[in-house]
């Protein structure tokens, strides 16, 4: 079995879609996906599970509106994949200093950089941007929250990513290792 990462988007934000984390972990059990661990309550599990991400995405994404009752995005990708992104990480020296700057958009598809460019000069702003790999690396020195770059980058890029901050994408990259790959 190889090690997975789940990414739900649009699950327990701003009190809409709640999910517990003890239900998904269960639901990912019933899909017959081993040593389940999920971190934080906004949707990242990590798992062991067989198959190409495409599929295994396919199934949760159908297995979760059946349990839940309605439907959030899932973006699965291989834990190997993962431990690339962390590797690459164009901005290794902001997210030592400080991490809550820099995020990466794990991409459904590849992004257009054109899209994302004119965006980033649409906005103007201090954002900074890398694609590498199906990432969209971003550092938003004057935080996430408030960047017009970040509220367009999934529409700017032409497809659906979600966004975590690298202090998730270290955390997800330490459980991965210490997973069951059996």
């Amino acid at each position: 079995m190889e090690r997975f990462v789940a990414l739900y988007r649009g699950i327990n934000v701003g009190g809409r879609n709640p999910v517990k984390m003890d239900g998904l972990r269960a639901m990912h059990e019933r899909l017959g996906h081993r040593a389940v661990e999920s971190y934080i309550q906004s949707g990242n599990i990590v798992f062991s599970g067989k198959g190409p991400a495409a599929t295994i995405a396919r199934m949760i994404a159908a297995e979760f509106a059946r349990s839940f009752g309605f439907a959030a995005r899932v973006i699965v990708v291989p834990g190997a994949a993962w431990g690339g992104a962390v590797r690459r990480n164009p901005y290794a020296g902001f997210s030592a200093e400080r991490p809550k700057t820099v995020h990466a958009g794990f991409c459904e598809g590849t992004p257009s950089v054109k899209g994302l460019e004119d965006l980033r000069q649409r906005t103007g702003g201090t954002e900074e941007f890398v694609v590498a790999g199906g990432v969209v690396y971003l550092h938003a020195p004057d935080g996430f929250g408030t960047s017009k770059f970040a509220a367009g980058m999934e529409k700017a890029c032409g497809v659906p990513m979600t966004v975590r901050n690298w202090c998730t994408v270290e955390e997800i990259a330490e459980m991965i290792k210490g997973g069951d790959p059996r």
